[in-house]
């Protein structure tokens, strides 16, 4: 139980001088480059659609044939990612 009571204050000593002589000295000299970023502009989803859906309801009459009311519809989308304005 002695022995590593002493090994963890050992431990710990040496990360105390270790991070303050890290923060003493600290990290200027040590630039990180320029990185270039590069975007381009996605397309994430693109499609289209078009169709008739009946309508539940009474029955119409149509020069003697039933018929239903109906909706027809038709659209395209596109979804797209796209990068920020490059400031000058």
């Amino acid at each position: 139980m002695k022995k590593s009571l002493v090994l963890l204050v050992v431990l710990f000593t040496t990360l105390a001088v270790a991070s303050s002589a890290c923060a003493f000295y600290g990290w200027d000299c040590y630039e990180m480059p320029k990185c270039k970023i590069v975007c381009k502009d996605q397309v994430l989803c693109k499609g289209a659609a078009k169709g008739t859906i009946g309508l539940c309801g009474p029955a119409m009459c149509d020069h003697g044939k039933i018929t239903c009311p109906s909706i027809s519809y038709s659209g395209s989308w596109i979804t797209m990612l796209k990068c920020p304005a490059v400031k000058k």
